[in-house]
């Protein structure tokens, strides 16, 4: 929410907590980490992000994370989310794609 893309372009504000995130993280994980150790590689993360503008719920997900709605009084469920999982052919051409 203290991105100067709030409430704007709620998306672009999410993408870039999301990048700014990682990047504290990977600070923080490279001052951790010991030449002898692969804590940076072998860290990782998994989060659920929703946010309501309005009318509008915004959901993104990183990682190995579901984010599902339970609609009607609990009769249905929405799908809110995919997880990224290195299996799924999508998620492993995005990775390749990326240098991973």
């Amino acid at each position: 929410m203290r991105d100067e893309n709030f409430p704007k372009n709620p998306r672009l504000a999410i993408e870039n907590g999301i990048a700014e995130a990682e990047k504290v993280f990977l600070e923080w994980a490279h001052q951790q980490s010991k030449p002898e150790e692969d804590f940076v590689e072998r860290s990782g993360t998994c989060a659920i992000i929703t946010l309501i503008v309005g009318d509008t719920c915004y959901v993104a997900n990183v990682g190995d994370s579901r984010a599902i709605m339970s609609v009607d009084g609990g009769e249905k469920i929405l799908l809110l989310s995919k997880d990224h999982k290195p299996e799924d052919e999508d998620e492993t051409r995005r990775c390749e794609e990326n240098g991973g």
